[in-house]
């Protein structure tokens, strides 16, 4: 079963979302561990052609679901400079170890793919 390059985003955002909640609002192992099974449920799942936006998409995914999460919570951070970059910028520094792994976790699964046919 191969499904579009969207659903295959839509279910990595989705365990980036389970991430964030999981581990508590930080970016520990737990985080870590569900977007590396997102992206190999993502890289396995999409079509050969959709692969190319679904291997580089750890980083973007990461920031909806924090913007989502900000809006969510009404955090009032938008009109502040300092607010908004300390909201934004903690997943995405102690996040970058798991969202690189991510990323090279899909870039072997789309090579094994591309191979195989």
């Amino acid at each position: 079963m191969e499904v579009p390059a969207v659903a295959a985003v839509a279910i990595l955002t989705v365990f980036v979302g389970m991430g964030l909640i999981t581990d508590g609002g930080t970016v520990g192992w737990v985080f870590g561990a569900w977007v590396i099974t997102g992206m190999v449920a993502a890289a396995a799942l999409v079509r050969p052609v959709g692969l190319w936006i679904v291997v580089p998409a750890p980083p973007i995914v990461l920031l909806i679901v924090v913007v989502v999460r900000i809006a969510w919570h009404w955090q009032p951070v938008w009109g502040n400079t300092k607010e908004l970059v300390a909201a934004f910028a903690p997943p995405y520094l102690h996040g970058f170890p798991w969202l690189a792994a991510a990323v090279g976790v899909g870039l072997t699964i789309a090579v094994i793919r591309i191979t195989r046919r």
